[in-house]
């Protein structure tokens, strides 16, 4: 997976290292730190993981084609939540759950 942005830097979890592993391996984001106080990074950005409730509101963008991303999807065992959502500009949008419960939607190319 190519991802491109990340609209919420702090995402809550039940368990961190679950979290942080899930995004890790599923979202193919880079990790840096500390083994104590690693983190995962996102254009340049800090993605951290802290105790907390779910949240439905992550919106992920992705460089990756449709058929690409519910390919990749598909491999890591992670269901889509309904039908896509038709975007602008050739865009389109699936809702998964994280690890967490959190609901993520994937924007990516058509």
């Amino acid at each position: 997976m190519k991802p491109r942005k990340l609209n919420i830097k702090t995402i809550p979890a039940v368990d961190v290292n679950r979290a942080y592993r899930f995004w890790r391996d599923v979202f193919d984001l880079p990790q840096s730190g500390q083994l104590d106080r690693r983190h995962l990074i996102l254009d340049g950005e800090d993605i951290t993981f802290v105790p907390g409730k779910q949240i439905q509101s992550l919106e992920l963008l992705v460089r990756d084609h449709q058929n690409d991303l519910q390919k990749h999807l598909r491999n890591n065992f992670i269901p889509i939540l309904g039908d896509p959502e038709e975007r602008f500009g050739n865009k389109i949008a699936f809702k998964i759950k994280d690890s967490e419960g959190n609901i993520v939607t994937i924007e990516a190319n058509k």
